[in-house]
């Protein structure tokens, strides 16, 4: 920006005449380069970026994607209000150059107050959030959280590792150095570890996995391969996260198959579980749909890697229009639609011949729901059914 700032102000003008009869001049072609490329990037995202990776709609990308232009374009604004303000005018032309350029003033004025409002709402409606991860630790969601007042009351002065370290340092800003992270892949490092605390005779390393936070995304293993671990006990599980104490005396280096061959068979038992509590099953078609309150469960046996490539469709359409978001009422249902691999992995599971796939519908009152798979490759449905949750 101090770039621009130095190159439009040494091309933007000049002067003519001597003495008290200079008069300045401005040089109409030192603001094309800053037009030509605010142009040039407005082309290009609208155009251009779409084709080669994938972006939102229009507004989102306006809203997002534009902060490059906004320097160049408000230079270029205040150089050109400057230059008309500079044309020399008597009487009624003067009136209206003046009431032209206050137009102008209080226009940008409302748009930067609108839209300092607007920013603001939505930062306290992400204060207020109860959803985790729309505004740091800085949420409602936090201050309550379970998982963060254990931290604080019992692991002050432990050594412990998290999928998410700053939630430990953000309990306990007094002790960061005993607080640190998981690797995002387990075996090599539990091997180096275990070797260690079995030497040391550590029994008192802690291990958090904190549930609700977008990093459980990253790993490659979650709760369940850590509960297999030899040497690991749960020593509580709370509603957003569970922490595991280490027995060094009793840990063993990561052998890959037999962890494997632990893992899906604690993998059946789960999806066996969850389905003895899925509800009713109110879809029989190539995937079985479950519900049971605010849950929605698919399962399908025998299941292949193909099975889980096509997006889910899941539309639910609200006893009352009103409650959906204004960009969906012209629709009249809201789209949730899901690939496999969004779902978070507790959520998601492929186990031998079966796949699991576990959805949470809205708090709303619910008319009808429409579930199915359709491919984008070839525009077709794969499979599709309806049904009503009150009848």
């Amino acid at each position: 920006m101090a770039a621009v700032v130095v190159v439009a102000g040494r091309g933007m003008g000049g002067s003519k005449g001597r003495g008290r009869n200079r008069v300045a001049v401005f040089r109409v072609g030192a603001v094309l380069p800053f037009g030509a490329f605010v142009v040039a990037y407005l082309v290009f995202m609208v155009a251009v970026a779409p084709l080669l990776v994938p972006m939102g709609p229009l507004v989102e990308i306006f809203a997002r994607y534009l902060l490059p232009v906004y320097g160049p374009l408000l230079l270029v604004a205040v150089l050109l209000l400057d230059r008309f303000l500079s044309i020399k005018a008597a009487g009624r032309v003067a009136v209206a150059k003046w009431g032209l350029a206050s137009l102008v003033l209080l226009g940008g004025l409302a748009h930067a107050g609108f839209s300092a409002h607007r920013n603001l709402s939505l930062t306290a409606q992400a204060l207020e959030s109860g959803y985790p991860n729309d505004g740091a630790f800085n949420v409602v969601y936090w201050r309550h959280s379970a998982i963060l007042n254990y931290i604080r009351d019992h692991l002050s002065d432990n050594i412990t590792y998290s999928n998410n370290p700053f939630l430990l340092w953000f309990a306990d800003r007094s002790t960061p150095r005993t607080h640190r992270m998981l690797p995002y892949s387990i075996g090599k490092w539990w091997t180096q570890k275990a070797s260690r605390w079995r030497k040391r005779g550590e029994d008192e390393v802690y291990i958090v996995w904190v549930k609700n936070t977008y990093r459980t995304e990253y790993y490659g293993y979650n709760d369940l391969d850590l509960r297999l671990l030899p040497g690991v006990e749960v020593v509580v599980e709370l509603s957003d996260g569970v922490v595991f104490r280490v027995r060094g005396a009793a840990t063993e280096p990561f052998d890959a198959e037999r962890h494997r061959a632990r893992k899906q068979r604690a993998q059946e038992r789960y999806v066996a579980q969850w389905l003895a509590q899925a509800g009713e099953r109110v879809v029989r078609a190539d995937w079985d749909v479950y519900r049971t309150g605010r849950k929605l469960t698919y399962f399908k046996k025998p299941c292949a890697p193909a099975d889980v490539q096509a997006k889910f469709i899941l539309h639910v359409t609200p006893a009352d229009p009103g409650v959906l978001p204004i960009a969906r009422r012209r629709y009249g249902f809201d789209n949730l639609g899901f690939h496999f691999d969004w779902l978070r992995r507790r959520h998601r599971m492929r186990v031998a011949d079966q796949c699991l796939a576990i959805v949470e519908l809205p708090a709303y009152a619910i008319d009808r729901i429409r579930v199915g798979q359709w491919m984008a490759n070839g525009n077709r449905t794969v499979w599709d059914a309806e049904f009503s949750p009150s009848r």
